[in-house]
């Protein structure tokens, strides 16, 4: 920057002397003789070339003054946004109702669905084969807690039993929803804790606890881990997850994929099956 500020001044002042040395020694001066005139106009010249010479010189140095004042400019750098505003805007209410669908790869299969709706506090969340029906739905609201019916054995699962059947040990469908939305996984009434680490921040609600990773531009959750599991989130859009990758200590494992994503829905949720409690 600093040398192009500095040729175009000095070309300018190269085209404005030019001109002052032209007009200088063309300009007549009328009834003086011949040897007066070639005095005159030595004189006129060595006047012309002298202002000439200053106003390059005063050219120069406001260029300098002016690349210096460019370099300062352009060297200074705004300050980062500090983790805790970035955990602060990821705990916004999400835009509206959460309806998604993803595939669904797990050890044994590739070729399944889930779909998720989220509204008003409830959801509910269906694993589909392929070409096939649905094998697992669960459902759940903020206060009265999750259940999953396996479709399959033709029985259901409460409570914490629930939650850890989609292999996110006992963090809540509603955080999960959260998380599947481009939010920390937190309500009302859980806590949001910075650790030592800048962007790792603690998570933690009734009967269970997490550690949230984030990154910047934009601001997103990378990495969510409990006790037992570990979230992995990529190719974000904004700060909605595109892929994520479940992983347990056993081995088990499941990766979704988001395939289509709206934040509109109306009409009423689907009812929830009746099946007996599994195991009994």
């Amino acid at each position: 920057m600093f040398w192009s500020c500095w040729i175009a001044f000095v070309n300018r002042g190269a085209r404005l002397s030019r001109r002052s040395s032209l007009g200088g020694l063309e300009r007549p001066v009328p009834g003086v003789r011949d040897q007066g005139r070639r005095f005159d106009v030595q004189r006129s010249t060595f006047n012309v070339e002298g202002r000439t010479a200053g106003i390059v010189l005063v050219m120069v140095t406001a260029a300098i003054l002016a690349c210096a004042a460019c370099q300062t400019a352009g060297t200074a750098q705004p300050e980062p946004v500090s983790f805790e505003v970035e955990a602060a805007l990821l705990q916004r209410p999400l835009p509206g109702p959460f309806v998604a669908l993803y595939r669904l790869r797990v050890p044994s299969t590739g070729g399944l669905r889930l779909s998720v709706i989220a509204d008003r506090g409830q959801g509910r969340m269906t694993v589909s084969e392929n070409l096939g029906g649905a094998v697992v739905v669960a459902g759940w609201d903020d206060q009265g807690g999750s259940v999953v019916f396996d479709l399959r054995k033709g029985c259901r699962l409460e409570g914490e039993h629930a939650v850890e059947a989609l292999g996110l040990g006992s963090l809540p469908l509603s955080r999960v929803i959260l998380l599947l939305g481009g939010r920390i996984p937190a309500l009302e009434g859980d806590q949001v804790t910075a650790l030592g680490s800048k962007n790792l921040f603690e998570i933690a609600g009734a009967g269970w606890w997490s550690v949230a990773e984030l990154a910047r531009e934009p601001s997103r959750v990378v990495a969510l881990r409990g006790e037992d599991w570990e979230v992995e989130l990529h190719k974000h859009t904004s700060s909605v997850p595109g892929d994520l990758r479940i992983d347990t200590p056993s081995g088990d494992w499941a990766e979704l994929e988001l395939v289509r994503l709206q934040w509109e829905f109306s009409g009423e949720l689907p009812p929830l099956p009746e099946l007996p409690v599994c195991g009994r």
